[in-house]
């Protein structure tokens, strides 16, 4: 046998070992990383309901004409009347405030066909407005009933469909006071289930491996996640009585 042919087998017999070490050790690697994450994630829940204790309702009025001086008076008198109407509902001085006046001049709209008509003697939409921000959540609610009294004395409100948020809207501001409760509760339901895997899989839980505490979600008490409005604040604000929820993820190790 020839030096060169017993130099090629020498060779392909190392190579051989070194590609079955290099698979060895890959395979150990492999190993040693699904045993070392070996890891179960969880959510706890944790749901509270609470009652708004701040609400904020606009009452808005709107008066038309051609002459602002006697527009800006008759929406003074518009105002005192609103003004009277919510303190003998039980509002008080403090909670009680005035809006921004908006004026819009119908003659400066290039988009209004009927600019010639209404320069006559409905040149001016004026709107003025009062707010009431009070945590009388419940009297807000029943004067919004009894609303009509202001039309009865002839006050024109204005009721802006278009608007953003619902009128009247309501908060609730202490959600500080209940934040530790509520995730000591969604990472005792957290553990719980965490537990179960482990039952059902044959393994034990060695312990947290990390975790995160989630987002605090206020929602319409009668809110469900089977409504179009679950990521939506409108039905919040628009109810008194609220649900505050809390969804934490929590990564176990199982051994």
């Amino acid at each position: 046998m020839g030096i060169n042919k017993i130099t090629m087998i020498f060779c392909s017999i190392i190579l051989s070992i070194g590609i079955l070490g290099s698979g060895y050790s890959i395979g150990k690697a492999v190993y040693l990383f699904k045993k070392m994450n070996r890891t179960v994630t969880v959510k706890g829940l944790a749901e509270n309901d609470v009652k708004s204790d701040l609400g904020i309702w606009e009452i808005d009025y709107r008066e038309v004409g051609s002459d602002l001086v006697q527009l800006d008076q008759r929406l003074q008198h518009d105002q005192q009347l609103v003004n009277e109407f919510l303190k003998t509902q039980g509002f008080t001085a403090d909670e009680i405030d005035r809006t921004q006046l908006k004026v819009e001049d119908r003659l400066a709209n290039v988009y209004n066909q009927n600019s010639t008509q209404n320069s006559n003697n409905q040149r001016y939409v004026v709107t003025a407005g009062t707010r009431i921000r009070s945590a009388k959540v419940d009297l807000i609610q029943q004067s919004v009933q009894v609303i009509d009294k202001l039309l009865q004395q002839g006050v024109t409100l204005a009721f802006d469909v278009s608007a953003q948020s619902p009128n009247p809207s309501y908060y609730y501001t202490q959600l500080d006071s209940i934040r530790p409760a509520m995730l000591a509760e969604a990472t005792k339901s957290a553990h719980i289930i965490a537990k179960q895997f482990a039952k059902d899989s044959g393994t034990r839980l060695a312990g947290v491996q990390h975790a995160s505490q989630g987002v605090f979600q206020i929602m319409g008490r009668d809110t469900s996640t089977m409504n179009s409005d679950w990521n939506s604040n409108q039905n919040a604000l628009g109810s008194i009585y609220k649900k505050v929820r809390l969804v934490t993820t929590i990564d176990y190790q199982i051994k």
